[in-house]
């Protein structure tokens, strides 16, 4: 390997530090394979900051959305093995998926649908994962749920990413092997390429405990630590975002599927499978659809396999589901005067965590960056991968990604102060106080398995009261979704009650970081004929779609839930 390429790299440490200090992000780990071979690592930070255990190679993060991959390929080897097509309806094996807002996504919807995303589905998050990242539901409920999703666009009519789907494709996965899928991973791809330190539920992680702690970044740059993830083998969207894996694991994992990928491109049918731990496996890294049809681009592909992005670069969607993609007007686009290059990648978010994993089969080369921070600040893990990218390349001309870095956290501090405006801009100017009792009780919506409790905290009202609560307007409801975290209601005008927090601060101590649009932050309760509260509605959708835009889209409706009692 030439002397200057590895000095380049070596000279990146300070940009990647630079990077990482313009999130607050407590560690990144990260790695660079060329060639087929491990050429660079490198970890700073601390994975835990309470134990002041410093990040390495073999540290252990969640990878998130990089788990879509690992799943694919499962699906490949068992299509392989006849166990189950990627072109029968998924309803054959899952009769429970009978999608009820458009019969024909149920009826026809196939495992290549799901995973390239191309259901029309709507990927309402919100809806699965709820305050300080918990679960409202069983992972026994993905399919019946995902079911129950409204739809957004046309079926098969575009690119709309959607987690829900891989958790489906997860049962099915356990439906035709008798097995989770987090051990059917570990079965066929785990255990055969060597990647002693992957895993998918907290069970499996290393007694040495060099394990990333995820954390929250508080405005005066401190790390606020948050709960484990919930998001586990046998839980919701566990297809979608189990694995937990290192930089030097998902180094190997880079190679095994580049070295399948080649040697399945060459022999066409592929070589018997008693050689190939991967077989198929290149079938899930061809392209399946436009990501943004009619999106502007450099040259060459913005498309979706199979649990892959494929993008051509120079290209102004590398970054498509990095959170950085909303943060910025304009994305970097390196490589804007190097020959046009071929990457098969995916990008990794959740509460605490972010990933880049990019692969360039025409070189054997992979890019690995993990990172413990939420994305609600920005992603380092992205700009950090184009950073090593260009030098990797030697790409021209240069792009300034710190730069790009802190304006991403420039602009993310000024998202909640404008939340707030929003919420005073949006309220009306006389607002007639209703009897909080009245939005007591429980309140359901049976299709997405939620249920709303809502109780009255305050005394008993009195109309004497009335002026001093409206000059006040003290937080006289709380509520908590299918029993878990409670939040306080503070009236907002009508029948309308809200719950943003004042600050990113208290968003972040509230667990509330996911939720990005003011009409998140509210619930609407709706009087019957009589006059008496019935229902209420939540919109669950908002801002899951800002930067995947879909082609025909369809209004989603806020939830609505029925009142029981």
């Amino acid at each position: 390997m030439a002397d200057a390429l590895l000095a380049s790299l070596d000279a990146t440490k300070y940009r990647i530090g630079r990077i990482r200090h313009a999130f607050g992000t407590p560690s990144v780990a990260c790695g660079i394979l060329h060639q087929g071979q491990v050429i660079f690592r490198h970890a700073e930070g601390y994975a835990d900051v309470e134990a002041r255990r410093q990040a390495d190679a073999d540290t252990v993060y969640p990878v998130s959305s990089c788990t879509k991959a690992f799943v694919s390929a499962t699906c490949a080897i068992l299509a392989d093995q006849g166990l189950l097509s990627w072109d029968t309806p998924i309803s054959l094996y899952l009769p429970e998926f009978q999608t009820v807002h458009n019969e024909e996504v149920g009826r026809q919807a196939t495992l290549v649908d799901l995973c390239s995303h191309a259901t029309g589905l709507a990927p309402m998050d919100h809806a699965a994962v709820g305050f300080h990242g918990k679960l409202h539901n069983e992972g026994s409920n993905q399919v019946r749920i995902s079911a129950h999703l409204p739809m957004v666009c046309g079926f098969r009519s575009g690119f709309v990413y959607n987690n829900y789907m891989y958790g489906v494709v997860g049962e099915l996965i356990r439906k035709v092997c008798d097995k989770s899928v987090g051990a059917v991973m570990k079965e066929r791809i785990f255990e055969p390429l060597g990647l002693g330190r992957t895993g998918t539920s907290l069970a499996e992680y290393p007694l040495d405990g060099n394990v990333a702690k995820g954390y929250s970044v508080l405005d005066d740059g401190s790390p606020l630590p948050l709960d484990e993830s919930e998001v586990q083998d046998g839980s919701v969207h566990a297809g979608a975002g189990c694995v937990r894996s290192t930089v030097n694991d998902m180094l190997e994992w880079a190679r095994a599927v580049m070295e399948a990928e080649s040697r399945q491109s060459r022999t066409g049918a592929g070589i018997p499978n008693q050689e190939e731990h991967l077989p198929g496996l290149a079938f899930t890294r061809r392209a399946q659809r436009p990501i943004t049809p009619g999106a502007r681009t450099t040259q060459g592909e913005d498309q979706y396999g199979l649990g892959w992005f494929r993008h051509t670069m120079p290209s102004r969607l590398l970054g498509f589901t990095s959170p950085n993609f909303s943060l910025l007007p304009e994305p970097p686009v390196i490589g804007k005067e190097s020959p046009p290059r071929l990457t098969i990648c995916h990008h990794g978010a959740q509460d605490g965590f972010l990933t880049a994993f990019y692969t360039f089969p025409e070189t054997r080369s992979a890019i690995v960056v993990l990172a413990n921070s939420s994305p609600s600040r920005g992603d380092p893990t992205d700009l950090i991968a184009q950073t090593l990218c260009q030098e990797l390349f030697d790409m021209s001309p240069r792009v300034d990604l710190e730069a790009f870095a802190f304006q991403c956290a420039k602009t993310s501090g000024l998202i909640w102060p404008a939340l707030v405006q929003d919420w005073v801009l949006s309220r009306g100017e006389k607002t007639v106080a209703p009897i909080p009792e009245d939005y007591s009780g429980e309140y359901t919506n049976v299709g997405l398995g939620l249920h709303i409790h809502v109780v009255f905290v305050g005394q008993p009202f009195r109309k004497t009261r009335r002026k001093t609560w409206k000059s006040q307007n003290p937080e006289l409801l709380t509520f908590s979704v299918n029993g878990g975290p409670v939040q306080k209601l503070r009236h907002y005008q009508g029948d309308t009650w809200s719950f943003l927090p004042n600050s990113r601060d208290d968003a972040a101590r509230k667990g509330m970081e996911r939720f990005t649009a003011l009409s998140n932050f509210l619930l609407v309760f709706v009087r019957g004929i009589s006059g008496r509260i019935s229902g209420l509605e939540w919109d669950l959708y908002a801002g899951a779609a800002d930067e995947r835009p879909a082609p025909d889209a369809i209004r989603v409706s806020p939830v609505r839930f029925d009142k029981i009692v």
